[in-house]
């Protein structure tokens, strides 16, 4: 927390007005050696300091933690994948629409804007988020 705490103050101090710590998913593959419950921990020592530096903190991912949302200290959200997943709902109902949701197929991109495309802000992107004019590079929004 230190370390990434430390990013989250040159955020603060380069203008940013927000942060979404990402990996908060990492005890799904850490073989049992972080619980849910340490990543949920981990999210509240990060979100004091972004919130303490003047910063808003978006949760990223991890359906998981929507019931930890509040007590973590999370402000809204970024998902990757909720139209492919199914999960877009989830989010929107947990942090009344604040969310910012990238999808990265075009199913994934049509299931979410039919769902939500009049309540969240839905784009999709090429995985490796592409500069403009690069062969790879694909944006657009509904």
């Amino acid at each position: 927390a230190e370390i990434v705490g430390g990013w989250i103050d040159g955020c603060a101090e380069s203008g940013f007005q927000a942060v979404e710590p990402d990996n908060l998913d990492s005890y799904e593959r850490s073989g049992d050696r972080l619980t849910k419950q340490h990543n949920a921990a981990f999210a509240r020592l990060l979100t004091r300091r972004a919130h303490a530096a003047g910063l808003a903190v978006g949760q990223k991912n991890t359906v998981d933690l929507l019931p930890e949302r509040t007590a973590i200290g999370f402000d809204f959200a970024v998902t990757e994948e909720c139209g492919q997943y199914k999960e877009c709902g989830d989010y929107a109902l947990a942090y009344a629409d604040r969310v910012y949701a990238v999808e990265y197929t075009d199913s994934g991109y049509r299931q979410a804007c039919a769902g939500w495309g009049g309540t969240l802000s839905i784009v999709e992107r090429d995985r490796d988020v592409s500069a403009p004019g690069s062969a790879a590079y694909r944006r657009r929004a509904c």
